[in-house]
């Protein structure tokens, strides 16, 4: 917490990314080099076919404000849930002309699967809605700065670099998530039907990110939070 209170008293003044106030990296009558060197962080350059040693870094300037995209398969949630609630109802049709003549089996089995269809339609109609929200709102989703990381998804506020201990990548198919750990918890909203989101609403000192499904490439993100939290004395897990 030193640093992050280092660089609040050396600002003396303030700038805003969509509705987040940070604090400036640029000072007065500074040389426009030094400046682009302030605003920016380097990573490891992308290697190809070609070419794999002696690669030089790449310049990411910052801030990177990520939003929204909208996915091929969003609509497959929604057909699944039609699916889902055509089902429930018609096991639940056969479940109430046949009850009072069936078994005890047959009652359980017929309650299952209405049962069964209708979590599936919940869930599905809210990975859909989520979705679809996430994809059409004028808001960045995930904002990164050199001063903190703002997933604005769960997190209330910003997290400063200094506060995070380590992080970890996990990744399947075309999914990229990291792994947070953090020096003290922070207040986290409640994301049930989004990926990597929290269960139940609270205090967390570990959050998982979802860094993919993004309109800025999942890659470049993830070099760029390795630089930074290493930068400010975090480890790669």
């Amino acid at each position: 917490m030193r640093c992050c209170a280092a660089v609040l008293r050396s600002a003396p003044t303030t700038r805003h990314f969509s509705h987040w106030t940070v604090p400036p990296t640029r000072t007065r009558n500074l040389p426009e080099a030094e400046y682009n060197d302030l605003e920016s962080i380097e990573i490891p350059g992308d290697t190809t076919l070609w070419k794999t040693q002696n690669i030089p870094p790449k310049k990411i300037h910052l801030p990177i404000e990520a939003y929204g995209n909208f996915r091929w398969y969003f609509p497959v949630f929604g057909v699944v849930a039609a699916l889902a609630l055509y089902y429930s109802a018609g096991f639940y049709r056969i479940a109430a002309q046949n009850w009072a003549v069936g078994s005890l089996i047959e009652k359980m089995t017929w309650s299952t699967e209405v049962l069964g269809c209708l979590i599936i339609c919940v869930f599905s109609t809210g990975i859909l809605t989520r979705d679809i929200f996430d994809s059409v709102t004028s808001r960045p989703l995930l904002i990164i700065t050199k001063e903190a990381l703002w997933d604005r998804r769960q997190l209330h506020a910003p997290v400063p670099w200094c506060d995070i201990e380590s992080i970890r990548f996990q990744s399947f198919r075309d999914t990229l998530l990291v792994h947070l750990k953090l020096a003290q918890p922070v207040p986290v909203r409640s994301g049930v039907f989004r990926l990597g989101g929290a269960l139940r609403g609270g205090l967390r000192s570990k959050i998982q990110v979802l860094i993919s499904h993004l309109d800025q490439n999942d890659e470049t993100i993830a070099k760029v939070l390795v630089a930074l939290v290493r930068k400010n004395g975090g480890k790669i897990e």
